[in-house]
């Protein structure tokens, strides 16, 4: 079915607090809150989205709090530069944690579900836009093994069987995983059963993309045919997430990251989406916004980034309060590709030991399902590679490098075509070590690097 291409925004965590303050956090960085998320809602209104989806944690008061009501109507205060194309997901600081012994909240229940209801509209709701069908869910239902869970859950049912064709967007503020579908239960994810039961109805359905907000940091995950975001907040970073990052912590150990505060715009069209990044810089409304209006990502095709690090390692976070006092949860640094999709770069460049590993396999492909494009560059002699592993995952591979020294290169030529590389896209690149450059004075040197000089174009022309 066609769908006419158009654009919807997204923002998350907002946490907006009463205009006269309260005292649930002791972090300075929540005093900023407010006018983060005006400044954000004026960047997203200037782009003119057809419609925005806030992921939830529109305020950070709780509901069963009195400064509840007085937060809210400061949020909607806030929100009327998006109105009234404005769709709510329901947040645990809106409507009440998922049910967790170790929460640090109180639960969703009658109380707090009437409390969102009279503030943001129905807690679980759909809407229909140029051929697609938008769902959004009450995530903190999930397991809670009550009516309104059982309502909840045959409604979603319902709902994408009688919309079967469709193309369905997901909407829900817990995240069902951050690293792996299978992973433990903790506080950022959901609990068995409810992750599988959503999970088979997104393969079920072919649901093409779930946005969550929650974690307060950037993921992207995928099975099959559906794409996970966890799209980054507005208001403050958390402090668990800052041990992904292999430097000091920003102010605040980690909760006032800057560079990691975005809002976002969805591109979906007849060949499918497209997410683009707006980062807010922790901008405030109160400030001068022309120098952050612009934050459309750059164009950069012909740039080839290295992945140096180990950008597909996941790591086991530290157990800490107040969110994650009892159990450890294991996490990804997935900024390098929001950085990569913010600059326009769709190539890179990585080890082939990269690729002949399954696991780190499976995440080129996740990446790769995203359109950035791998080069894979090796030392190693032809005669050498697993050419099975490679040729079984060619659509994987953008080019494949060797490297050699110059001298090595026609017998590497000759043994590529020994072998024989079929439709893959090869290339030759020079090993240069200190030992290739004339001694100077007691200068010691003892560095590998690869590449080809101005002055050597002489010496390939033969070899091409």
């Amino acid at each position: 079915m066609a769908t006419k291409g158009f654009t919807f925004a997204l923002i998350t965590d907002t946490h907006i607090r009463p205009p006269a303050g309260d005292e649930s956090s002791p972090y300075a960085v929540n005093d900023l809150a407010n006018e983060r998320a005006r400044f954000a809602c004026n960047l997203l209104a200037a782009h003119a989205p057809e419609f925005t989806v806030h992921l939830g944690d529109m305020v950070h008061t709780l509901p069963h709090l009195p400064t509840y009501q007085s937060a809210c109507e400061e949020a909607h205060q806030i929100f009327a530069a998006l109105t009234p194309q404005l769709y709510f997901v329901p947040g645990n600081h809106d409507i009440g944690d998922k049910p967790m012994a170790a929460s640090p909240a109180g639960a969703v229940d009658d109380q707090t579900m009437s409390a969102y209801q009279t503030q943001f509209g129905p807690s679980w709701h759909c809407f229909e836009h140029n051929e697609c069908l938008f769902v959004v869910i009450n995530s903190s239902l999930v397991n809670s093994k009550t009516a309104m869970e059982e309502e909840q859950c045959l409604w979603l049912e319902t709902t994408l069987a009688r919309h079967a064709g469709k193309r369905i967007f997901l909407f829900s503020h817990y995240p069902p995983f951050i690293n792996q579908p299978h992973e433990p239960s903790h506080y950022d994810n959901y609990a068995e059963p409810g992750r599988s039961w959503l999970l088979g109805l997104i393969e079920a359905h072919e649901i093409k993309a779930v946005f969550s907000g929650h974690v307060h940091q950037f993921f992207y995950n995928r099975i099959g045919l559906a794409k996970f975001y966890c799209l980054p907040p507005t208001s403050f970073t958390r402090q668990d997430y800052a041990e992904l990052y292999r430097t000091s912590c920003d102010k605040e150990f980690g909760r006032n990251d800057k560079g990691k505060f975005a809002v976002a715009l969805m591109h979906v069209t007849d060949e499918g989406h497209r997410l683009e990044f707006l980062p807010t810089q922790g901008g405030l409304a109160n400030e001068d916004e022309a120098v952050r209006r612009d934050g459309r990502q750059l164009g950069h095709p012909n740039i080839c980034v290295h992945l140096r690090h180990a950008w597909y390692e996941a790591v086991d976070l530290p157990y800490n309060g107040p969110m994650e006092e009892f159990s450890r949860k294991r996490a990804r640094n997935d900024y390098p590709l929001m950085r990569l999709w913010q600059m326009g770069i769709s190539s890179v460049r990585t080890p082939l030991d990269d690729m002949l590993c399954p696991s780190i396999r499976q995440r080129i492909e996740d990446w790769s399902q995203v359109g950035i494009a791998f080069t894979f560059v090796t030392a190693e002699r032809p005669e050498d590679l697993p050419w099975k592993v490679i040729h079984d995952h060619a659509h994987l591979v953008a080019g494949l490098e060797f490297a050699a020294r110059l001298n090595d290169a026609a017998q590497l030529i000759a043994a590529l075509q020994e072998v024989g590389v079929r439709d893959l896209n090869t290339g030759l690149t020079k090993i240069h070590t200190s030992a290739d450059e004339a001694a100077s004075g007691t200068k010691f040197a003892h560095n590998v690097t690869s590449g080809f000089l101005p002055s050597e174009v002489s010496e390939l022309l033969p070899l091409l």
